[in-house]
């Protein structure tokens, strides 16, 4: 995780679902380039990197990611986080390659075929030019995780939240 001079913070967030608190008030500040969190399963880590994306809002507290409320200002969000879930069934949106590399940057501002370009480049640089027009359906669990970590760096965010990232990966 690479995080820009202010930081995330977390000023005694909660998170509860279903009335059951899952993430007790907690207050961080993080300012640091790179960050583990380590936690048995079922301990709150995939829902702290929720909150902290904007992807949860808390029911108490406060988040600021680079000193804005993710949940507030999806702009700003978009341009400071990139998140790579741990499942990349949970991430795609798109029946092909392309559109998944793609998306991300229309959400930015870019034109659609500016946006087009600039994946296939990508996918040209990486060597899977050929994955372009693919379906995503036809990928193995471990290449729609790389297709998902390629869209969020195309993204270039400043900070990049990774949820197991290499959970499933099966490429050389």
């Amino acid at each position: 995780m690479s995080i820009a001079p202010d930081g995330i913070k977390l000023l005694a967030a909660r998170v509860s679902l279903g009335g059951r608190v899952i993430l007790h008030p907690l207050t961080l500040d993080l300012t640091e380039r790179r960050i583990g969190i380590l936690g048995r399963n079922g301990s709150g880590k995939t829902t702290l990197l929720r909150l902290i994306a904007g992807l949860i809002a808390p029911d108490q507290g406060q988040v600021l990611v680079e000193g804005v409320d993710p949940c507030s200002d999806r702009p700003a969000a978009l341009a400071a986080l990139g998140i790579l879930f741990q499942n990349p069934d949970h991430q795609i949106l798109f029946p092909t390659v392309e559109e998944e590399l793609s998306f991300g940057l229309v959400q930015q501002g870019l034109p659609q075929a500016q946006a087009l370009a600039r994946a296939h480049a990508t996918l040209q640089d990486e060597g899977r030019a050929h994955w372009a027009r693919a379906p995503v359906s036809t990928l193995s669990q471990g290449q729609r995780h790389y297709l998902c970590l390629l869209a969020v760096l195309l993204m270039t965010p400043r900070t990049i939240l990774l949820d197991e990232p290499f959970a499933g990966l099966d490429l050389p």
